[in-house]
């Protein structure tokens, strides 16, 4: 009987509190599993990833039978605590992206995300899901002279590419856009949404219902099994997923799965808000465009507003956990307070704006910041797609898209973007694993805040993280 089933071990009643973007909105979470299902395909986790997926799926052949099994709650994890940036960004920039993809896989790559930015856009329109969706832009500054160089080399990628998107922006122009005295040179990239991440998830949750996807939070799944001939089964406490196929798009929470955890690792990103600015705060920094704004550091600050008057202040600091997700890592005073001093550095205007909270969660990373989908063994059932880096608001729908041709068989012009075609990067075993990568974290950290990255020890760190 249902009364007979294990109870819930795992806190979920806390989700409002794990972002911003989680607080702002009622949400009623959905059904658990009760007993025993079958599928044509299960899905293990509601974020952007897995509902997209489910999409995509329903609405290339609407017979498709989807069930989507979440942990927590739509958007719990990266889906709901980003900072809300929709970027056409692939890999760590678009210098990056020509450097290891080349340049016809790039520009490839580059114009189907210009192309998923626009379908994000017009789907939450059709679909009816309010997710403060604005598109004003995104301004990549530099603070430094070290930025100076990743700016241009972005500008000559662009140009390379045959792209007329990136505009570069002067001093005195980034003064235009946004007062502070830190910026120094940009470009802007008029193809970038800013969104309320939790609601977007939301949304979706509810677009897949919709179409027939039957979606199940609060259920857990403890095992995964092949049965040869079959399809996977998906163990839960409360019943068997038995499924003909089956996608993993759980993001870092997959680092419970050795054959996944060998490519990928855990970092975790912090995020302030300040209290409303009044007009006359507003004022003072200038923004009248609202752009959302990401720094060239190693690892980057990202700000924005926030639709109701705040500005958002991410980033800095990315420590590694070796043990993968742990909610123990999400409240660093430390972390939040360096945060705090960047912004105070950025606008010392603002002395009198108050910092009204903060928060964390784990991103997944790849040695090569590329996102990954692709299948687990040689039956071609098991599908898994992460490792968005932190940018995933926008590629996660693009490679939902790929994992609905890969789980379809479809032989589709996307499996040659690098997502599918770039292998992931295998990470050293055992203990090396770990320290390598935390290593590699404190070294560029450490360059970053001293604002040069010419130490032979730097560059070695940049060649393990790129």
């Amino acid at each position: 009987s249902a009364s007979s089933r294990p109870v819930l071990s795992v806190a979920v009643g806390d989700w409002h509190t794990r972002s911003f973007w989680m607080s702002r909105r009622a949400y009623e979470p959905g059904p658990r599993l009760d007993g025993d299902q079958t599928a044509d395909v299960a899905i293990i986790g509601a974020g952007f990833t897995g509902l997209w997926t489910a999409i995509h799926l329903k609405d290339a052949d609407p017979a498709i039978d989807v069930i989507v099994l979440e942990r927590d709650i739509a958007g719990y994890g990266a889906s709901g605590r980003n900072g809300g940036f929709a970027m056409t960004m692939i890999g760590r920039n678009v210098h990056d992206l020509v450097r290891k993809a080349g340049v016809t896989r790039a520009k490839a790559t580059h114009l189907a995300m210009r192309q998923t930015l626009r379908d994000i856009e017009s789907f939450c329109a059709a679909d009816g899901i309010d997710a403060d969706i604005t598109h004003p832009g995104v301004l990549t500054v530099s603070n430094g002279p070290e930025q100076d160089l990743r700016i241009r080399q972005d500008l000559a990628a662009a140009e390379r590419l045959g792209l007329d998107d990136f505009r570069p922006v002067s001093g005195p122009q980034c003064q235009d856009l946004v007062r502070s005295e830190q910026l120094r040179m940009g470009h802007f990239e008029q193809d970038s949404l800013l969104v309320d991440p939790a609601a977007l998830a939301w949304g979706l949750r509810r677009a897949a219902e919709r179409r027939g996807v039957r979606i199940f939070e609060q259920t857990p799944v403890e095992d995964i099994t092949e049965v040869r001939g079959r399809g996977p089964e998906l163990r839960t406490p409360f019943g068997t997923v038995r499924a003909d196929r089956a996608l993993i798009a759980t993001n870092a929470y997959a680092h419970a799965i050795p054959a996944l955890r060998r490519f990928i690792f855990t970092i975790y990103a912090y995020i302030i808000v300040t209290e409303p600015l009044t007009q006359e705060q507003w004022a003072r920094v200038g923004w009248e465009q609202r752009m959302g704004i990401e720094d060239k550091r190693i690892y980057p600050h990202f700000h924005r507003p926030t639709p109701d008057g705040r500005i958002l202040w991410g980033g800095r600091d990315a420590p590694f956990s070796a043990e993968g997700p742990n909610p123990e890592r999400e409240n660093d005073p430390r972390i939040f307070g360096r945060l705090e001093e960047t912004f105070r550095w950025t606008f010392p205007q603002l002395h009198d704006v108050a910092i009204d909270r903060g928060w964390a969660g784990p991103v997944c990373g790849t040695i090569n910041c590329f996102a990954s989908a692709g299948f687990l063994g040689r039956s071609q059932r098991l599908a898994y797609a992460l490792g968005y880096a932190g940018h995933g608001v926008g590629p996660s729908h693009l490679t939902s898209r790929i994992v609905r041709d890969l789980l379809l068989g479809s032989d589709s012009e996307l499996l040659d973007l690098p997502m599918v075609s770039k292998r992931p990067v295998p990470l050293p075993p055992g203990p090396l694993h770990g320290g390598m990568l935390g290593l590699a974290e404190r070294v560029l950290q450490h360059a970053d805040d001293q604002g040069s990255d010419a130490s032979p020890l730097v560059r070695l760190a940049l060649r393990i993280l790129q």
